[in-house]
């Protein structure tokens, strides 16, 4: 019998590992003793994708092949800072809504470039990154 030879897997094949890890992550939850909902967020370092795709490292276009076929399994996965994060889809839909009515006259100004963006520079401050946690 032949060898097969090793390869790595596409976007589509890293999107079905990512699910079927959910899954069991979900089937583990369904078996135990504590009633628990399936989860809709989790946390997922880089490590474990590296492992999990079987890859060296992630490259931009990997993770945008991926996040395309997740979101057919109704997932989104992005990048959250110092580790992956992968959110159901559906669980946002409940979030609260943002719009940019409020901002009207800002985004005027923000045309007509008399937009102050020095005066909120603090609001790209992290008091968490800033801190070290």
């Amino acid at each position: 019998m032949k060898k097969s030879r090793p390869r790595l897997p596409d976007d589509q094949e890293c999107a079905i590992l990512l699910l079927r890890l959910l899954e069991l992550r979900n089937a583990k939850e369904d078996s135990s003793e504590k009633d628990s909902s399936p989860v809709s967020r989790v946390r997922l370092s880089e490590l474990t994708l590296t492992r999990l795709w079987a890859r060296d490292r992630i490259s931009r276009e990997l993770l945008e092949g991926v996040q395309e076929w997740l979101s057919r399994g109704g997932w989104s996965l992005f990048f959250a800072g110092t580790t992956y994060a992968a959110v159901r889809s559906s669980a946002v839909l409940g979030w609260a809504r943002l719009s940019s009515k409020r901002m009207t006259e800002d985004i005027k100004q923000v045309r007509n470039g008399s937009f102050d963006f020095d005066r909120h520079l603090h609001l790209l401050e992290d008091d968490n990154w800033s801190r070290g946690d």
